[in-house]
């Protein structure tokens, strides 16, 4: 009896690279892979909803010159010499143009509550300025004490001195300390930008420079958002969470539409870069011209919104470094989106199929991954992480300057290219080596030449490092 012949074992199912291998646009070590992938896990799952319950749950956003003026107002209504200690400053429910103001006041005879309402003529503009009313604990404020207040009193007493820094400390570590905090914002902002960069080039091989305008119109469009809130009359938590949103969706939008219609067409048709590069410059003149013209005929400017000063470190009568909720909320918002896109790219199925055409695009194509759609989701989350660094800087300077992108763009390339292009964690390492040397150079030599000191370092970089910090870039400057 002839022996039956065994059946071949099949060949084993190829499978697309796992979240830890060592493939362009991962993290470059198993350590760093494993922290990375845990904290935008932890990202998603506990901060993520942690921030949008905060904002949403907001009773309204409290604009620093009114708050500045309320606070005013107190003194202005007790003897001299007595002790006006605040307890809280929040807005007044269903009257969106009120703040309540708590205090306590102690002199010889001990201490006692009270509190004012400031009424104010509108939200934004110079209305936001003009105070209409003031209630009491005694009751309103007259019309003529009212014209006195403001006319003589209020324009001598809207400073706010500070003091009871957190920690004590020399005027010239306080120095240091805001420098520090300012660099932090500047890192978050150029990280964001240049992981946009990193997302495209790791995937594709180009450079889309058109992405820092991207992200201006994506802060743009955050402001006419918040303008319509303020014709609207409401101006809080959620109004600001829904502008926020409007800008990131509206740069993501653009920069999928722009990567559809021009790049991708761009990328077919040529053998080389160069054609890519200049539609990149092309699109971004476009955006900036547009942006320009159309300025007079919109709000470019975000009211003083979560900018009350808190002191950290210092001393009394000396140099103190204070900060803002605005600077907090910028920079937790640019270290947050670094961390949803590691995860991202680590943790997801678009995650697995964007490093395995990153590595092999043609296998990847055989193993499955649908090409185009990859492409599309890629320009549309690149120009989500501009709008996100737009956003940014509008919470945290007030605007974005039409025309602005390309000088931005330009920086955040070279922190992608420092950090070692196509690789997103070396997008966010290039970007705060960029945005130290940058706050030092500022603090510590003429600003004139800082831009020039900027520069020299990407060319440092291109002769002596060109695959950057993380060794993942292209071993010639010539595919650049």
């Amino acid at each position: 009896m002839t022996p039956r012949p065994e059946r071949a074992a099949a060949p084993a199912r190829p499978r697309l690279p796992a979240a830890g291998w060592r493939i362009p646009g991962l993290l470059p070590h198993p350590l760093l892979s494993f922290c990375s992938l845990h904290a935008g896990r932890l990202f998603a799952r506990l901060l993520l909803p942690a921030l949008l319950i905060l904002l949403a749950g907001c009773s309204g956003v409290i604009d620093a010159d009114q708050a500045s003026i309320c606070r005013a107002v107190a003194p202005a209504l007790h003897e001299d010499g007595v002790d006006i200690r605040e307890i809280a400053l929040r807005p007044v429910p269903n009257e969106p143009h009120a703040l309540r103001l708590a205090y306590t006041v102690r002199d010889d005879l001990g201490s006692r509550a009270h509190w004012l309402i400031c009424q104010f003529a509108g939200a934004g503009g110079t209305a936001r300025f003009d105070l209409v009313d003031v209630e009491t604990d005694h009751g309103g404020v007259s019309d003529i004490k009212l014209l006195i207040l403001k006319r003589w009193w209020l324009p001598e007493h809207t400073g706010r001195s500070l003091s009871g820094a957190a920690f004590g400390m020399g005027a010239s570590a306080a120095y240091w300390v805001q420098q520090a905090l300012n660099g932090l914002t500047l890192a978050g902002i150029y990280g964001l930008m240049a992981t946009s960069f990193a997302l495209l080039y790791g995937l594709t091989g180009r450079i889309n420079l058109a992405l820092g305008e991207i992200g201006v119109f994506g802060g743009t469009a955050m402001l006419i958002g918040m303008t319509v809130a303020l014709a609207s009359g409401t101006l809080s938590g959620p109004t600001l969470l829904l502008a926020f949103l409007a800008g990131i969706a509206a740069a993501a939008l653009l920069g999928g539409v722009l990567g559809q219609a021009v790049l991708l067409p761009v990328m077919a048709r040529a053998r080389g870069t160069q054609p890519v590069l200049i539609a990149g410059v092309a699109l971004a003149v476009v955006i900036g011209e547009a942006l320009r013209i159309t300025v007079p005929n919109r709000e470019n400017w975000l009211p003083p919104l979560l900018n009350l000063p808190i002191p950290l470190a210092g001393r009394s009568g000396g140099f103190i470094a204070t900060t803002t909720p605005a600077q907090l909320l910028a920079t937790g918002l640019g270290f947050s989106g670094a961390s949803v896109l590691l995860g991202l790219i680590g943790l997801t199925g678009f995650g697995r199929a964007w490093r395995a055409y990153a590595q092999d695009p043609g296998m990847a194509a055989l193993l499955g991954v649908n090409v185009p759609r990859l492409l599309s989701a890629t320009f549309l989350l690149s120009g989500g992480a501009a709008g996100l660094a737009g956003t940014m800087a509008v919470v945290a300077y007030g605007t974005v300057e039409p025309g602005a992108g390309l000088a931005v763009g330009l920086k955040a390339l070279i922190a992608a290219v420092i950090g070692g292009i196509g690789s997103i964690p070396g997008a966010f390492l290039g970007a705060i080596v960029v945005a130290t040397v940058e706050t030092l150079w500022s603090a510590t030599f003429n600003i004139v030449y800082r831009d020039v000191v900027i520069y020299s370092l990407l060319i440092a970089f291109l002769v002596l490092r060109p695959g950057g910090l993380l060794n993942r870039a292209a071993p010639s400057p010539r595919e650049f």
